[in-house]
């Protein structure tokens, strides 16, 4: 049953750096590491799709989201950020069924991994 294969994960992304983020450059960022999550979930057996969002916040003022909700198309993008920043706090949100928690969460920890070097 479907049902019994539900996986939820939330983790808090932080990022900070020396040189003022682009907002376009940290937006293709994440877009990125969503279509890195999609084709994982895909090859991995990934039965039905939730979610998977991002939200982001520079300053509890402004907010940019990206979401997916269908393995089949791109993220969409709501919401705007300041054109600069040096920290960002993100929020990521990912509900599916099929893929082992374990394996999605090494996934999103090597993504991770990948964009705080890239602002680093």
């Amino acid at each position: 049953m479907i049902e019994d294969n539900i996986v939820t994960i939330t983790k808090k992304i932080i990022l900070s750096s020396p040189k003022p983020i682009d907002k376009e450059e940290f937006l293709k960022k994440i877009t990125e590491f969503a279509e890195k999550l999609i084709e994982f979930l895909i090859a991995n057996g990934c039965e039905k799709l939730g979610h998977i969002k991002f939200i982001s916040t520079t300053d509890g003022e402004d907010y940019l989201q990206v979401s997916v909700f269908n393995l089949d198309e791109k993220p969409s993008i709501k919401g705007v950020l300041r054109k600069t920043f040096s920290k960002v706090n993100t929020t990521l949100n990912i509900i599916e069924f099929g893929v082992e928690k374990e394996n999605i969460s090494k996934k999103i920890d090597e993504e991770i991994a990948d964009i705080e070097t890239y602002f680093k």
